[in-house]
């Protein structure tokens, strides 16, 4: 890992910019950044900046990674809100101002490719980046990031999002639905919008998993992720009523206390009281944790409603570990879905259909047939076509920017 400025002067050098230095970000930009340097050798390098305190899972050798970024410090570090304010308010322009004076003495670097921004300072840091002669890329993973201050009305982000969207050379998305989304929200001229697969993640470690069936056997269900109203655990909770032969467990950060306090809690009070198996981790889950618990459960339950977007990091993180999903059909579940059935679907996102979904699982025709369609999924859904499409989202630059990627459009094209 290298914390210096190291230029490249000899290579043509794409930068991938992401602050996270740990959880479903950092991996996405592991595993991204692996598979383009595979795919670039020899023709373009690609370099990582991200926070100084990258966790040692996210560091390698296959391609320079410079953690320069300050950390930022949990909320839970902080006396009162006032403070932690104040830190998050002085926390994002001192990064993007780090990150640009690294990138000034960087004139090798001809594209920056931008996994995470801050919206309302992204279209001046873009608009710093494109000044110094380079490309902007950014992978739009949520139209809107997943919380951000009430007092910002939704007119004011919708102004700060469009404006830094229309900032980029391309923007990538996961599925055709959220490149349709992105481009009737972004309206009129917008630079290209270029889909990408996501990949199945990575899995670490060789310990033996079980069987289908013996994972359906226990009848043990999980909820993944950060807790937020467009994630539907309400709904699970509400399901639950009538699951009273399954376990539940709860894994993730609450991100809207609101929310939790009032609707999640309660219910699983309720639930508690009535005697439902409900193991609730209120907290974020490490890498380290994940095998462990993605191995004793039998199914991941993704009840998102249609306010989700996006596509979900979450099911292929089950993927990776031959985990049957039940899951509404929302964002890119939908995309995915259509393609391979990888588990169990419910169009309504109502606690019956959910509870309807779950016990099809003891189907054993379902059981066999999603078997069968994890392992196709697996297998198409690789890094490297993830890879080979972000650099055709490269390639497909402005004629006098595209001189810089020459030998690498060669390259790909001789491969294919």
């Amino acid at each position: 890992m290298e914390d210096d400025v190291n230029p490249g002067s000899e290579n043509n050098t794409i930068c991938m910019y992401t602050p996270s230095s740990d959880g479903g970000m950092a991996q996405y930009a592991w595993e991204l950044m692996n598979a383009l340097s595979d795919e670039g050798r020899g023709n373009f390098k690609v370099e990582l900046v991200t926070g100084q305190d990258v966790v040692p899972l996210f560091q390698t050798d296959a391609y320079p990674i410079h953690a320069i970024l300050p950390p930022l410090c949990h909320r839970n570090e902080f006396a009162n809100r006032a403070s932690w304010v104040a830190s998050r308010l002085a926390h994002y322009p001192r990064r993007e101002w780090r990150f640009l004076k690294w990138l000034r003495g960087r004139p090798d670097v001809v594209a920056v490719h931008l996994q995470e921004w801050t919206p309302w300072l992204a279209a001046s840091m873009i608009r710093r980046i494109r000044a110094m002669g380079k490309q902007v890329f950014y992978t739009v993973h949520n139209i809107y990031p997943h919380r951000y201050p009430a007092m910002v009305p939704k007119a004011v982000m919708d102004r700060w999002v469009r404006k830094a969207c229309r900032s980029c050379d391309g923007l990538f998305v996961h599925t055709e639905r959220l490149a349709g989304q992105l481009a009737q929200f972004l309206g009129g001229t917008h630079p290209p919008i270029h889909v990408v697969p996501h990949g199945v993640w990575t899995v670490r470690g060789t310990a033996p998993r079980p069987t289908m069936e013996e994972r359906l056997e226990w009848k043990k269900l999980l909820f993944f992720g950060t807790i937020r109203r467009n994630k539907g655990l309400d709904v699970l909770l509400r399901a639950a009523e009538t699951l009273h032969d399954y376990s539940i467990t709860i894994a993730g950060e609450p991100l809207e206390a609101e929310y939790y306090r009032t609707e999640i809690l309660p219910q699983i009070q309720r639930l508690r009281n009535d005697g439902v198996k409900i193991n609730l981790i209120d907290r974020y889950i490490s890498e380290s944790e994940l095998p462990e618990l993605l191995a004793t459960h039998s199914a991941v339950v993704l009840p998102y409603t249609p306010n989700f977007v996006a596509q979900s990091g979450v099911i292929f993180l089950a993927l990776a570990h031959e985990l049957p999903v039940v899951a509404s059909l929302a964002g890119g579940l939908k995309d995915l879905f259509e393609e391979f059935r990888v588990g169990v679907p419910f169009s309504e996102v109502t606690p019956a259909a959910l509870a309807a979904a779950v016990r099809r699982l003891a189907d054993p025709d379902v059981r066999r047939d999603v078997t069968e369609q994890i392992a196709a999924a697996r297998s198409h859904y690789s890094w490297r076509e993830t890879a080979r499409a972000t650099i055709a989202g490269y390639l497909s630059t402005e004629p006098e920017t595209r001189q810089a990627f020459d030998d690498c459009a060669m390259a790909t094209t001789s491969a294919q």
